[in-house]
């Protein structure tokens, strides 16, 4: 009869762990519940009155509302949101080529990137935007640089500008 004993320790080890994956899969289900976060709405910028210029050798601050309107220009268009004809439209409008950086157009298990930043230092700041490719909205900001020099817009690896 000793296989008996070892039948209900058997029983006893499986209806414990029963319980036990019972109980980790059931209390997963919580954190599931509760409040979820809100996306908030873009807001696009609205178009200023009259039409911004460069302002050569001025700050990025005072070029900002330019670029904000060459972004604006260039979500308007139909061109892919990649980082080659963005960085096109933003040189064609004016701005240093040599002085901008812009992030890849795949991601590094090849997936279309769903948006592309572009970014032009001026001085110790940096005009940044940000183009989405789903729907073409834009956001352009005016941050400071960063890094132990002060003069990276993007942070982490980004794309070669040809």
């Amino acid at each position: 009869m000793p296989v008996a004993p070892l039948s209900r320790r058997r029983s006893a080890a499986l209806a414990c762990l029963a319980l036990g994956l019972s109980t980790a899969l059931l209390s997963g289900c919580a954190l599931l519940e509760g409040p979820q976060p809100e996306t908030p709405e873009r807001t696009e910028a609205p178009a200023p009155e009259t039409a911004p210029e460069l302002v050569p050798g001025g700050t990025a601050e005072e070029n900002l509302p330019y670029f904000t309107e060459v972004l604006r220009t260039f979500s308007a268009g139909a061109e892919p949101v990649q980082g080659a004809p963005i960085v096109q439209a933003v040189a064609d409008a004016g701005f240093d080529r040599s002085a901008m950086q812009v992030s890849f157009d795949q991601s590094k298990t090849n997936l279309p990137a769903d948006n592309i930043f572009v970014s032009v230092r001026i001085g110790s700041d940096c005009l940044i935007g940000q183009v989405v490719a789903e729907d073409r909205s834009f956001v352009a900001r005016n941050e400071p640089a960063v890094g132990p020099s002060g003069d990276i817009c993007l942070i982490g690896e980004t794309a070669p500008i040809g």
